[in-house]
């Protein structure tokens, strides 16, 4: 036998680093799952800026280019050079920051995982000392700026324009292009909930209007959604839906305490949570509790804590649950925004930031039942 064969163990793969551009890849894939988490992230940087007018505009449904656009504070030329660089944020100096966060938007990996993710990515943006000159910034893979030389008339604000996104990951892009009219509905709803929630409750009220161009010269933009900035829940369910969405439809106000689990008391060690119960209040609207006051399906469901939105597979079952006690054979149209001190609740659980985890989440939930039954 060779030596080369006897030595098997030796000829064995080597244990090596991955290289930064492939590391870089994979970890944005993560981060950037799908159409809907890449418009969600671009929608929430520019709440965090402040916008009270955003533009999402997409180009056959998203394939082409997605753009949003907003009048929000514009990226200061200091920062131009780490505006996709891989973690950097002026939302978090440390870990320990994540427990009192009330932004959107704080890993500082949305731009960076687009550049990864996309065949381009360019920055259009003015400060309010720049406008009505805005720069023009084209970056790289890496995040990088490639070209920061293009000037264009642009008042204060940040456009973002991703075009061919996936097309670095065949696979997902086909996936993409199998299921593009599926994942545009997805991506809809998801803008549904940040029209319900947070575009009225952040920065006074905030108009939002997404557009879709199809493909074909002869085909016009076509308005999807388009709210009026009002900050009221009901006005934008009117926008969205039409001015029969709010038959049968009465408030959610409530408020109950939540006992916290010894487990998390423990966790705690009682450097954060002072008292035994946590305060909570749920606000939004909700289907009359009456037979025939309901919807077929339950497509009509938003959940957000602290005007976040989330998936809550447990809460939205509880709330079901107790509503077909009432009415059996329907679901209830629901915007339930919960409101609880930010020590009480994870938003750092999944790369998406959709899962949030509820801290004595049995205790809120069994609180949540009785109070809803009561009202």
């Amino acid at each position: 036998m060779s030596q080369h064969v006897s030595n098997g163990i030796q000829d064995a793969a080597a244990i090596k680093a991955i290289d930064s551009h492939s590391v870089h890849r994979i970890t944005s894939g993560q981060v950037v799952i799908d159409l809907q988490t890449a418009i969600k992230e671009l929608v929430e940087n520019s709440l965090d800026a402040g916008a009270t007018n955003i533009e999402v505009r997409f180009h056959n449904y998203g394939l082409k280019l997605i753009e949003v656009i907003d009048n929000g504070s514009g990226i200061a030329p200091a920062d131009y050079d780490s505006i996709a660089l891989k973690h950097h944020t002026s939302k978090l100096a440390s870990f320990e920051d994540l427990s009192t966060v009330l932004t959107f938007g704080f890993r500082g990996e949305a731009l960076s995982s687009l550049c990864a993710l996309s065949d381009g990515v360019t920055v259009t943006t003015a400060t309010s000392s720049e406008a009505p000159m805005g720069s023009v910034l084209e970056m790289d893979r890496a995040g990088e700026i490639k070209n920061r030389n293009g000037k264009v008339a642009r008042q204060r604000g940040t456009t973002v324009s991703v075009t061919g996104l996936f097309k670095p990951l065949p696979v997902r892009r086909k996936e993409l292009e199998r299921n593009i009219k599926r994942e545009f509905g997805k991506a809809l709803n998801l803008l549904n909930a940040y029209a319900l929630v947070p575009c009225t409750k952040e920065n006074r009220g905030v108009r939002l209007t997404v557009t879709n161009t199809p493909e074909g010269g002869c085909v016009r933009k076509a308005v999807q959604l388009r709210t009026d900035g009002v900050p009221s829940i009901k006005s934008s369910a009117t926008a969205l839906w039409g001015s029969r969405a709010l038959d049968n439809v009465v408030d959610l106000e409530l408020e109950f305490e939540v006992e916290t689990e010894k487990a998390v008391l423990r966790r705690q060690k009682l450097t954060v949570i002072r008292s035994g119960t946590t305060h909570v209040q749920v606000r939004g609207l909700i289907s009359k509790f009456a037979v025939n006051s309901g919807r077929t399906t339950t497509d009509r469901q938003f959940f957000f804590v602290n005007g976040r939105p989330y998936n809550p597979s447990k809460v939205q079952k509880a709330f079901n649950e107790i509503y077909r006690s009432f009415n059996a054979n329907q679901s209830p149209f629901i915007v339930a925004d919960f409101i609880l001190p930010t020590h009480a609740c994870d938003i750092n659980v999944s790369p998406d930031k959709r899962t949030i985890f509820l801290h004595s989440e049995n205790n809120l939930l069994e609180a949540l039942k009785v109070s809803t039954a009561r009202r």
